[in-house]
């Protein structure tokens, strides 16, 4: 048998958990890792970043999130934002019980109350399963360009 989850609304508080959980590699004090967490705190306190916990035993295993994009109309979609499905995360020893499907729903449920008629994620294999069964299909027509970062002065 399981401990019992508790699945609770992210804060600005949690920006540092949240970070962790898209850079599980890197150690917490890292560039990218501060950087992201503050980028979620703003994010956050600004209505563009929903997010969600798991919690076992006061213990956090597993987060998700939902960022608001600014993307205007399309003649498929009036609703001039689009949402990004983004930090999906659950710790290892807690995989395979159904906890990212649960904090998925949330944010599936979040969409649909703002109206999102389109949702995006990226994916592992891993993951993959779950995303299709909850209606995600591929779209391979997305090409990405990157520009050398500035120089800070």
């Amino acid at each position: 048998m399981s401990l019992p989850l508790l699945i609770r609304p992210s804060t600005p508080a949690d920006a540092s958990d949240v970070a962790q959980h898209r850079y599980p590699e890197l150690a917490p004090d890292h560039e990218s890792v501060t950087t992201y967490a503050a980028w979620v705190a703003q994010a956050m306190n600004q209505g563009t970043y929903f997010g969600w916990l798991a919690e076992q035993q006061g213990d956090v295993v597993g987060g998700c999130g939902l960022v608001l994009l600014d993307w205007g109309p399309t003649r498929d979609d009036p609703n001039p934002c689009r949402g990004r499905i983004v930090n999906v995360f659950t710790a290892p020893n807690v995989r395979r019980q159904g906890v990212a499907r649960r904090l998925l729903e949330h944010a599936l449920e979040e969409a649909r109350q703002r109206g999102l008629g389109t949702l995006s994620l990226g994916t592992t294999e891993m993951a993959r399963g779950l995303y299709e069964q909850a209606g995600f299909r591929p779209s391979g027509s997305e090409l990405l360009r990157r520009s050398a970062p500035r120089p800070q002065d």
